[in-house]
């Protein structure tokens, strides 16, 4: 085996067990074959936009963004939450009424704070989590002095929706992923049937080198969570793309689905794509 080999073989070894996000497009007029991306489970939309805390309130038509039960973020960026509500007269002694939502990882508001009875609608502004992937957004009824005391308790509630934190663009040590569109669309959410073709357009850069492997062979892989995945790019060296499409086959199951990116260094597109079960997420799709 080849010193080169020999070294490709070791970086392999290490990208495989924990590296995520590269892979490369195969040369012009060869395409690697998209085959079925593996995952855990559904992400399940939450089926309430309502609840009940009798005798104290209750909210309805509880939304995210503009009517969505679903929305994608940046990392630590503001998303909207909107709800109507009823708060009733029952008042406790030194303690307010509180509807308070969240999602962990980031941070809550409250929709309401007071002594009732009120019925009213609010539009509160919500800060996403850091960490990429897919969190429930959640809500509750307290009853405490203030709203800051009350923000704790939105985790204990139902959750009305999810938001889908994503990366783009995406930063590793010998690359980037970025400017993705999902059918043209650069909002990173897309509202699809099941088992839609969905059409991905990303931009990208692959310097190995900068890694500390000049000479190995570097692959990029696209997935989709239950759905299709493909490898689009497998060479060596560094290179780079702008407007590199291609498509996937989205899952048959409703749910709420990342859109993965992962990077390996391995022998060649069917290798990456046996390694490659999962990335980061960079954009996500809801499946009706």
């Amino acid at each position: 085996m080849s010193l080169n080999a020999s070294r490709l073989w070791s970086w392999s070894l290490v990208v495989g067990l924990g590296l995520v996000g590269c892979e490369a497009a195969p040369p012009p007029g060869v395409e690697s074959e998209s085959t079925l991306a593996e995952s855990v489970s559904a992400v399940v939309i939450p089926p309430i936009t309502s609840f009940d805390w009798p005798p104290f309130a209750n909210v309805t038509d509880v939304s995210l963004g503009s009517g969505h039960r679903t929305v994608a973020v940046a990392p630590g960026k503001p998303f909207t939450l909107s709800t109507d509500y009823f708060v009733g007269a029952d008042a406790c002694i030194g303690c307010n009424n509180q509807l308070v939502f969240g999602v962990q990882g980031g941070t809550g508001a409250c929709a309401y704070d007071g002594v009732g009875p009120a019925q009213s609608h609010a539009d509160v502004q919500l800060i996403a989590p850091t960490a990429p992937g897919i969190h429930p957004v959640q809500g509750n009824h307290t009853r405490a002095p203030d709203c800051a005391a009350a923000l704790g308790m939105a985790p204990g509630g139902p959750a009305f929706g999810l938001i889908g934190v994503y990366v783009d663009p995406w930063d590793w040590s010998w690359g980037q992923v970025s400017n993705l569109r999902l059918n043209r669309n650069s909002s990173h959410k897309i509202n699809v049937f099941p088992g839609a073709r969905v059409e991905i357009t990303t931009d990208y850069k692959l310097d190995p080198g900068a890694g500390g492997c000049p000479n190995c062979w570097t692959q990029l892989v696209f997935g989709i969570d239950q759905g299709s995945k493909t490898c689009i790019y497998n060479g060596i060296g560094t290179t780079s793309a702008t407007n590199s499409t291609f498509s996937l086959t989205a899952p048959t199951q409703p749910g709420l689905y990342p859109v993965w990116a992962a990077a390996q260094w391995t022998f060649n597109c069917d290798q990456a794509l046996s390694w490659s079960n999962g990335g980061t997420p960079v954009a996500f799709i809801e499946v009706k």
